[in-house]
C-alpha cells in the first residue's frame, strides 16, 4: 500500500469513528484506486457502507474481500452484518461462524453471532453466545446489554433487570441498555419510568428507530387505560399460539354462552363489558396515536404508524356516516356495512404493529374494501341488486383482516 492509500485509510478510519460514514467511504475508495487488490480496504469500505445502511453494496465489498483473502476475519464479519441487514439471516449466521472458526477468541464475534440469533428469534441460543463473549470480555457493556435483550425476549424479566443494571454499571451511557430498561418498564405497564429510559436512549443515539418507537409507546402508556392494555397485550403475546387464539375467541364464546339468559340484567351488563373491552383493545392504539399526532411529540410516530392512524380515521368516519344514513333512511343492511367498516378501522389502525409483508397485504385489502364498501353503500341506498353480496364481502374481509392483524 503506497503513501497516498495509507493516508486515505487513516482519514477514513478517523471519519468512521466520528460517524461520518459517507466521507469515510470516499477516503476508502481513494485508497482502493491506489491498491485495488487490498482485501482490508474492501472490508473497510464495507464498514462505511454498512453505517449508511447500503447493505447490498456492503455485501459485494465484503465478498470481494473474502475472495481476495479467505482467512480475513473482518471481511467475514462485515459480510455477516450486510447479510443480516438484508434479512438473509441463515447466510449471516454462516458467515459470522466462519469468522469465529478463524478467531474464536474475539468476544465481538460472539456478540455478533448473538445478534443474528436474536433476529432469528432464538434468544436461548443467543444467551449461549453472549455467555462466551462475556467470559472473554467481562467489561463489555454491549454484551451485557445484549444479554438483557435476550433475557427480555425469553420473558426472564428479573434476570433482564439485573443484566441492564450490569450494562449501565459498566457504561452509564450505553443507549441499548437504557432502551431495554424502557422496554422492561413498558412490559410492566409503562409510565414515567419508561418515558425517561427511552428519552435517554434517544438522546444518546438519535438515529435509533427502536428507541423512537419505544418512546412513542411510553408516552402513550402514561394513559392508565393504555398502560392496562399494554400489560394485557404483553401477557397475550407470551402465551402459546393455541392458548392465545382461545383467549381471543373468548368474547365470542361468552356471548354464545349467555344467549339463554337474554333479558337478564347481569347478562346484558356482561355482554356490554365484553363488547367495550374488545372495541378498546382494537381501537385504543390508533386513538392514542391520534392524540400523539396532535401533540408536540408527533415526530415520534413512524410513517407506518401515521398511515395506520389515517386509515383508521377514514374507515371510522365512513362507519359513522353509514350509521347516520342508515338511521335516517332505514335500510338495516347499512348497519351491517357500518359494522364491517368498524372491523376494517380496527384492523388497519394496528397495521403498523405487524411485519412489513403482512402490512402490505393488509393495505391492499383495505384499498379493495374501500372500493367495494363504496359500491355496497351506493347500491344499498339505491336499492340495486348485488348490494347484499358486496356488504357480505366487506364484512367477511373485515373479520379476516382483524385476525390477520392479531396473528401478525
Amino acid at each position: 500500500m503506497d503513501e497516498t492509500a495509507g493516508v486515505a485509510v487513516q482519514r477514513g478510519q478517523a471519519l468512521l469513528d466520528l460517524g461520518r460514514a459517507r466521507e469515510a467511504e470516499a477516503q476508502f475508495r481513494t485508497a482502493l484506486s491506489a491498491a485495488p487488490g487490498e482485501p482490508t480496504l474492501h472490508a473497510l469500505l464495507a464498514q462505511s457502507l454498512l453505517r449508511q445502511e447500503r447493505y447490498e453494496e456492503a455485501r459485494e465489498a465484503s465478498r470481494t474481500a473474502v475472495a481476495a483473502a479467505p482467512e480475513h476475519v473482518m471481511a467475514y464479519s462485515t459480510l455477516a452484518a450486510s447479510l443480516a441487514g438484508l434479512k438473509r439471516l441463515p447466510e449471516a449466521l454462516e458467515a459470522v461462524r466462519q469468522a469465529l472458526a478463524l478467531a474464536p477468541g474475539y468476544a465481538v464475534l460472539h456478540v455478533q453471532e448473538a445478534y443474528v440469533l436474536l433476529a432469528q428469534e432464538r434468544p436461548e441460543d443467543a444467551l449461549t453466545s453472549i455467555a462466551r463473549a462475556r467470559a472473554l470480555d467481562p467489561e463489555d457493556s454491549d454484551a451485557a446489554a445484549l444479554q438483557a435483550a435476550a433475557l427480555y425476549d425469553s420473558h426472564r424479566l428479573e434476570e433482564a433487570d439485573a443484566a441492564v443494571a450490569e450494562a449501565l454499571r459498566l457504561d452509564p451511557q450505553n443507549a441499548d441498555a437504557h432502551r431495554i430498561q424502557g422496554l422492561l418498564a413498558l412490559r410492566r405497564g409503562g409510565g414515567e419510568s419508561a418515558v425517561r429510559a427511552h428519552r435517554t436512549a434517544l438522546r444518546l443515539d438519535p438515529t435509533d428507530a427502536h428507541a423512537r418507537d419505544g418512546l412513542s409507546i411510553a408516552i402513550k402508556s402514561r394513559n392508565p387505560l393504555y398502560g392496562l392494555m399494554l400489560r394485557y397485550g404483553s401477557w397475550l403475546a407470551s402465551l402459546p399460539t393455541g392458548l392465545r387464539l382461545l383467549v381471543l375467541l373468548l368474547p365470542f364464546i361468552l356471548t354464545r354462552l349467555l344467549r339463554p339468559f337474554d333479558g337478564e340484567a347481569w347478562a346484558s351488563a356482561l355482554i356490554v363489558v365484553v363488547i367495550v373491552f374488545v372495541v378498546l383493545s382494537w381501537s385504543l392504539e390508533p386513538l392514542m396515536n391520534l392524540v400523539l399526532l396532535l401533540s408536540r411529540e408527533r415526530h415520534l410516530l413512524s410513517r407506518p404508524a401515521r398511515l395506520a392512524t389515517y386509515t383508521f380515521l377514514g374507515f371510522g368516519a365512513a362507519a359513522l356516516a353509514t350509521v347516520a344514513v342508515g338511521a335516517t333512511t332505514g335500510p338495516s343492511r347499512l348497519l351491517t356495512l357500518a359494522m364491517a367498516l368498524c372491523l376494517w378501522a380496527m384492523a388497519t389502525g394496528s397495521a403498523h404493529t405487524v411485519n412489513q409483508g403482512r402490512r402490505k397485504v393488509l393495505h391492499i385489502g383495505a384499498g379493495a374494501a374501500a372500493v367495494v364498501s363504496t359500491l355496497a353503500f351506493a347500491g344499498t341506498v339505491a336499492g340495486t341488486g348485488g348490494a347484499g353480496l358486496a356488504v357480505t364481502v366487506v364484512l367477511l374481509g373485515g373479520v379476516a383482516a382483524t385476525w390477520f392483524t392479531v396473528l401478525g
